[in-house]
């Protein structure tokens, strides 16, 4: 690093002190302003306490307290407005909605069951008094179970909601306190104060019986369950995640000791998102339960008691700011959703509307509903005769390179069952197919190109052949010519007018193997051995040069939408490349997918990865907002501290107070720090 210019951090200071008075004096959005990711939309401050959220479509349901049960229209977010509210007796301290039908856990009046079919004009249907304090509810079917405190779990049948009655209760003689409760299927898990996770059998729910607990070391406050892992907000103890995966044995996976008291927690994917008091709402990525960590957070003006995440939007029960709405969306690198592990290996991965088709190397074509990406369920699937290596789908087709198997040509109008029409038995070893038309465009391996008329699925016919230097493994077809990834002799032209004739138009050598091929207008992007290849194929006779980018693993796939290049590296997983100068291509971000990235689609903002053993990884990638360079302290504030840490930073040397990047701590720096404090943050 080149020497510094001497600088007096004595007269700097008073410098910047005299400076920061003239920016915060006219703009005191630079003292104080949050400094975050996450994005402010809208509040709505109800006249109590809000202490839960429960949300059905557009409509948030607050259980606020002192003023009952409130109802919150959030079909505009920034805009939250009252649709009307009921005041039970007591305290409202927990809510559930199924149906027309709000329970509310009202303290000391125990269960309340309010009809909320007119949101304006709520009415009170029935209640039941539980012998506790209920603290929290919790419906399934025609049961509530209610968390009741000192007499822990109520079970109460409400199938006549006029007249709700007591069906079993749980409540041991050492007396312990419930404060939250999940019900999946039939098992209770509740969060039991000082005793932690409790989890109780209801299969028969006039006699639940204990299963198993885990004793946390904090306070359980808040309960969510996800699969056979169960997220414990444990108050001053943060985050837990507790394995249920054997409910009689639950084992600590790990934990993220949050800044406040962990009140409430929701998990979505690989985040879990809790309500942690005066430190507001903290992300936290899960996907390693072993190793959370924390992702972002944003600070509610009041103690932040329980959240719920719909689409990309948290909203979250603040105790004196009431409903706050919190976009978390934007991230600073691209975000988990969802998963869906096939059974065998993908190897491709094709979205269309809300539906992905992922070719497995053990178990054929698997049909995927994406429609909840934090959800993803199996629709239905084909047993192709041999290792389903590509997929293309044209309308209500799927055609799948089947390896040794050739071409295999699927109806998947009714994705329950999908139907095979007919299939070809190429020479080689099919690994990927293109569909144009009546035409079929198979890279057949050390066969090359394998052109086949499709016209009648039942009985595809072969119209020609080209048999490329090395081996086809990837074909992409744009009007009469077809590019070829050909392995050890890169990208092949191939004029395909004539079927029957297909003849050479060009090729360029890449300095590897080139495994995958997408063209967009004029360029053909290759993915080649440890990168990618940019070439210009305006005059496909004589492809040129344009750029590359080198990797660290082998790259098998290239998608392209617009300027940004989305690529599989088979160590690194999806990896995020600017290619608005293919000169010299520029990595925008990353996403660690658990496995080995073949293929990849884009829908919108939402990428789909066939990740071989991890199966179908979905991954937002929408755009990265902007950091927010002045928050030195990185607490989300911009404020004194900041300018402290600078001045450290600068006194020491420390490349953080190197706000020009020159390597030279001097007044340019003071002067770009000035200006990134006096901005703001986004």
């Amino acid at each position: 690093m080149k020497q510094s210019r001497p600088l007096s951090t004595m007269a700097l200071f008073g410098a910047l002190i005299l400076s920061l008075f003239s920016i915060i004096a006219p703009q005191a959005k630079a003292d104080g302003v949050l400094c975050q990711y996450r994005d402010f939309l809208g509040s709505y401050d109800t006249p109590g306490n809000a202490v839960d959220v429960t949300i059905v479509g557009t409509t948030a349901y607050i259980a606020d307290d002192e003023s009952g049960l409130q109802i919150i229209d959030i079909s505009d977010s920034e805009a939250p407005t009252l649709l009307g509210s009921y005041d039970t007796p007591i305290e409202a301290v927990g809510v559930a909605v199924s149906g027309n039908t709000a329970y509310v856990a009202d303290f000391d009046s125990g269960l309340q069951i309010i009809d909320v079919s007119d949101p304006e004009a709520p009415v009170l249907l029935g209640s039941y008094d539980t012998p506790g304090l209920a603290s929290d509810v919790a419906v399934s079917g025609n049961t509530a179970y209610v968390a009741d405190y000192t007499s822990f779990l109520q079970i109460i049948d409400v199938s006549d909601p006029t007249a709700p009655a007591l069906l079993g209760s749980y409540n041991p003689p050492n007396l312990l306190i419930a404060m939250d409760v999940a019900i999946v299927g039939n098992t209770a898990y509740v969060a039991s104060d000082s005793r932690g996770l409790q989890i109780i059998d209801i299969s028969d729910p006039t006699a639940p019986a204990f299963l198993g607990s885990y004793d946390t070391p904090g306070l359980a406050h808040g309960v969510a369950i996800v699969g056979t892992t169960a997220y414990i907000a444990d108050f001053y103890k943060g985050l837990q995640i507790i394995d249920i995966s054997d409910p009689t044995s639950p084992v600590f996976l790990g934990s993220y000791d949050t800044p406040s008291r962990a009140f409430g927690v929701t998990v979505v994917g690989g985040t879990a998102f809790v309500a942690d008091d005066l430190s507001g709402l903290q992300i936290i990525d899960v996907r390693d339960p072993t190793a959370p960590v924390l992702f972002d957070l944003y600070n509610t003006p009041g103690s932040a008691r329980d959240v719920a995440v719909v689409g990309t939007t948290a909203y979250v029960a603040d105790e004196s700011a009431g409903l706050q709405a919190i976009e978390v969306n934007d991230s600073a690198a691209p975000g988990y959703l969802g998963s869906y592990e096939t059974s065998g290996l993908a190897y491709d991965v094709v979205v269309v509307g809300t539906t992905a088709y992922v070719g497995d190397h053990l178990e054929g074509l698997k049909i995927i509903d994406v429609s909840d990406p934090a959800a993803p369920s199996i629709v239905g699937w084909y047993d192709t005769p041999s290792e389903a290596i590509g997929v293309t789908i044209m309308g209500t087709r799927a055609f799948v390179a089947s390896w040794a198997a050739g071409l295999q040509i699927i109806d998947v109008n009714d994705p329950e069952s999908p139907m095979l029409l007919g299939s070809y038995s190429t020479p080689g070893y099919a690994y990927n197919v293109a569909v144009a038309g009546s035409i079929a465009y198979v890279a057949d391996g050390f066969e090359g190109l394998q052109i086949i008329d499709i016209s009648d699925p039942t009985a595809p016919a072969l119209l020609g052949s080209y048999d490329t230097p090395y081996a086809a493994f990837d074909v992409t077809v744009v009007g009469t010519i077809a590019y070829i990834a050909d392995n050890g002799s890169g990208l092949q032209i191939i004029d395909v007018s004539d079927p029957e004739a297909p003849a050479l138009l060009g090729s360029y050598d890449t300095p590897s193997s080139a495994l995958g091929v997408t063209v967009v207008g004029n360029i053909a992007y290759i993915a080649d051995g440890y990168g990618f290849q940019i070439i210009d194929i305006s005059d496909p006779t004589m492809p040129a040069f344009l750029g590359s980018m080198s990797m660290k693993h082998i790259v098998r796939e290239v998608a392209i939408v617009g300027t940004t290049a989305y690529v599989t590296d088979q160590g690194l997983g999806l990896q995020i490349i600017d290619v608005s100068d293919p000169t010299g291509p520029a990595i925008l971000g990353s996403y660690y997918t658990p496995n080995v990235a073949r293929s990849v689609s884009i829908v919108d903002s939402t990428a789909y990865v066939a990740d071989t053993h991890s199966g179908l990884q979905i991954i937002d990638v929408s755009d990265c907002p902007e950091t927010c360079t002045a928050d030195l302290t990185s607490d989300g504030i911009l404020d004194f501290f900041d300018v402290s840490a600078f001045l450290d930073g600068f006194g020491n040397r420390n490349a953080v107070a190197d706000f020009t990047d020159d390597g030279v701590f001097d007044f340019f720096d003071v002067s770009a720090f000035l200006d990134a404090f006096g901005a703001g943050c986004p």
